[in-house]
């Protein structure tokens, strides 16, 4: 499975999230864990009173006793429609799992065993602790890269107990937390919803094609970034200046039947992507014919 590309090796590590050792049976080696992936920009949109701009705030109220001070909330837990048990603080230590400071890695897997749905979008770096781990640590992933296996294990994150996979990732190892199975919808549940038909001889080189021509170069990840904050912030500016903001218009597709979107998009994919390769056999022209809704 393809990864984006570690940080440059000058980039800053940032602060540890999480230090301990990874174990492997009776091998221990300390490792600090840095988080792999930068917060993004958060864009915050705030309640205001539509009527003076002030932004709202939100007090805590009993339907009983009405408004009360942040120190007399509870937390409690729902056993019945309407009816709560309060814990407190001691209560839910008891539910803590142990601070086990390991992250142990207790079966191995070839990458193409494990659904991607799997990951839960947290990602570390583990790094040796010390100079004494340095050697443990390359054995070990070492070891990983020359058997392409993926390590799963556990280990405890902020009070919880997680499953955990390492995996090399360039020089070092990466540690991705994962959702356990059983979180998971199995993808068979929509299958339901699928018809099964032939699939015509043209329409699966033509879809192979596009697949191909579309897959010829690096993937440009700066295309893909999120710029809903620069948006938002142009937004608010031009508001405030009291000018219109220039709002995109989507270019509406045309509507073809699917060899000819199949035809024309082939075309277009070999002609951005790589121009037709030497020996390569021309693409028909689509044939001119009144447009119908793909189905």
């Amino acid at each position: 499975m393809s990864m984006p590309p570690l940080p440059p090796a000058g980039a800053a590590r940032g602060r540890a999230s999480w230090s301990g050792l990874l174990r492997l049976s009776l091998v221990a080696v300390p490792v600090q864990a840095y988080p792999a992936v930068v917060s993004a920009e958060e864009t915050h949109l705030y309640q205001l009173h539509a009527g003076c701009g002030l932004r709202l705030r939100h007090e805590k109220h009993c339907p009983a006793h009405g408004k009360i001070d942040a120190g007399a909330v509870a937390r409690g837990y729902a056993y019945a429609p309407g009816r709560y048990v309060a814990l407190d603080e001691a209560d839910l230590a008891q539910l803590r799992p142990a601070r086990d400071q390991a992250l142990v890695l207790e079966h191995f897997l070839d990458p193409a065993q494990l659904d991607p749905a799997l990951f839960s979008g947290r990602t570390l770096y583990l790094v040796p602790d010390g100079p004494a781990a340095q050697h443990p640590y390359r054995v070990l992933a070492q070891a990983m890269r020359q058997h392409a296996r993926w390590g799963v294990g556990r280990v405890v994150l902020g009070g919880h107990r997680h499953v955990a996979l390492v995996r090399p990732a360039g020089g070092v190892l990466a540690c991705h937390v994962l959702h356990h199975p059983g979180q998971v919808r199995p993808a068979a549940a929509c299958e339901a919803w699928l018809r099964d038909g032939p699939v015509g001889a043209d329409e699966a080189r033509l879809a192979g094609q596009l697949v191909e021509a579309a897959g010829t170069r690096a993937l440009p990840w700066a295309a893909y970034r999120d710029d809903t904050a620069e948006r938002l912030a142009a937004l608010a500016e031009a508001k405030l200046r009291g000018r219109p903001l220039q709002a995109a218009t989507p270019e509406e597709p045309p509507l073809l039947d699917l060899l000819d979107a199949l035809r024309r998009s082939v075309a277009e994919a070999q002609t951005r992507h790589e121009g037709h390769r030497p020996g390569a056999p021309p693409v028909p022209k689509p044939r001119t014919r009144a447009p119908r809704r793909s189905a």
